[in-house]
């Protein structure tokens, strides 16, 4: 398939958003939605569940259910405040939260936010005056000890995409943070985007690189909502 921006504008215009948010994991944090209106509850509840968006939607979506309603009660704020992340998970199978994700890895990055978090309102507060790039790199470094990847190894596809749902206005995405641009979103790359779009690029691989080819490019297309096409190209992938 060649990719084109007639091809994703029109793949856009025909998005089912209702139906996407029932299997995608932001639908996790729509459904946590319902039970705290908190900012800081649902950024903590989007970062992490972002944090285990990799493989098949199928197994990602029950395992965010059970870390948000489960371990965290739909409050992840008070449960990495109050310290209730240190007695989670006391019945995973081998010390397993998700796929290589172990429970001693997860209280790292819960102790690392408690960190950097303390004595802030909201994330949207703690990293106000950052670019978007330094703000990547910021999440990065407290997510580190799950491997999330940093710009010099990886196009941070996990934390692209956090940003999307958490700035970007448009459904399925939450529009969150009201204090940041969505034309300064950077596409959520990883290997099958990098696939659909080698037509596009010339960085065959999924590094920052790449990512930031393809943002300069979404960005050209429609400079108020580069991200709509991330979108689109979701849609493809389910169709095929």
């Amino acid at each position: 398939m060649i990719v084109t921006k007639e091809l994703l504008d029109s793949t856009y215009q025909d998005f089912n958003f209702e139906r996407f948010r029932q299997v995608d994991p932001c639908g996790t944090v729509y459904e946590l939605m319902k039970h705290t209106d908190t900012q800081l509850d649902i950024e903590l509840g989007a970062l992490l569940v972002s944090m285990i968006s990799w493989g098949a939607r199928k197994v990602i979506v029950p395992t965010a259910i059970h870390m948000l309603r489960d371990e965290m009660e739909w409050h992840p704020a008070e449960f990495i405040f109050s310290g209730k992340y240190l007695f989670s998970y006391k019945n995973a199978k081998n010390q397993c939260v998700y796929r290589t994700l172990n429970v001693p890895t997860f209280k790292e990055v819960c102790h690392n936010l408690q960190d950097n978090l303390t004595g802030y309102a909201t994330m949207e507060e703690r990293l106000n005056g950052l670019t978007t790039k330094e703000t990547i790199r910021e999440i990065c470094s407290w997510l580190s000890p799950a491997k999330v990847g940093t710009m010099d190894s990886s196009a941070c596809k996990r934390i692209c995409m956090f940003m999307r749902w958490m700035v970007r206005q448009e459904m399925p995405d939450l529009g969150l943070w009201k204090s940041r641009d969505q034309r300064d979103l950077y596409a959520v790359m990883d290997v099958h985007v990098c696939d659909q779009t080698r037509n596009l690029l010339k960085n065959k691989n999924p590094t920052w690189k790449a990512c930031e080819e393809l943002t300069s490019i979404f960005r050209t297309w429609d400079a108020s909502d580069p991200l709509k096409y991330d979108i689109a190209l979701m849609r493809l992938a389910d169709q095929q």
